[in-house]
């Protein structure tokens, strides 16, 4: 079912180098998967990824929550106080989470079982500092209540603000 990509004109502003007009025939040269209707097409599988692994952090965040609860004098889990640290350090563990799978492998296990990976503007996987970047790009995209991902959906590149972030493209393997 592979599907050639519909190659659409894109206007590219490189602002690192002088640039005296828009240059058309260096986006006709860009990878499949940089055009916005190839991202537009993995939306669901990114959806479907993404409630994978915010269902695996809630499982093993919904462990220390339980164990926590458990060694509290009183169950004051009611507490707006608790209530909002649960929220935070959940937060906190999603973006730890997202950012240690990028260091490591350029995918997270949802990523895998919906056979995406994370990739560079060349096509390869993310280095270091562009795994870094892309981190923090997660945690500007959790902090508003998933914002960032939700993002993707009316972008017209259909990309979260973590790829914006690191100048990164999800691509299916």
């Amino acid at each position: 079912m592979d599907q050639k990509p519909i190659r659409q004109k894109r206007t590219i502003i490189d602002i690192s180098n002088y640039q005296p007009e828009f240059d058309f025939d260096k986006a006709a040269h860009f990878a499949s998967f940089m055009f916005p209707e190839y991202q537009r097409s993995l939306l669901r599988a990114r959806f479907a990824a993404d409630v994978i692994d915010i269902v695996i952090v809630a499982a093993i965040y919904s462990v220390f929550v339980t164990v926590t609860s458990f060694q509290m004098p009183e169950a004051p889990l009611a507490d707006r106080r608790t209530l909002g640290a649960f929220v935070v350090g959940f937060l906190t563990l999603l973006g730890v989470y997202f950012l240690l799978f990028m260091l490591s492998a350029s995918q997270t296990p949802g990523m895998k079982w919906r056979r995406l990976t994370v990739v560079d503007h060349t096509g390869h996987s993310l280095d270091p500092k562009t795994a870094l970047m892309r981190g923090a790009g997660y945690f500007i995209s959790i902090v508003p209540f998933m914002l960032g991902f939700i993002w993707a959906l009316i972008d017209p590149e259909h990309l979260t603000w973590a790829d914006k972030v690191s100048g990164t493209y999800l691509k299916k393997l």
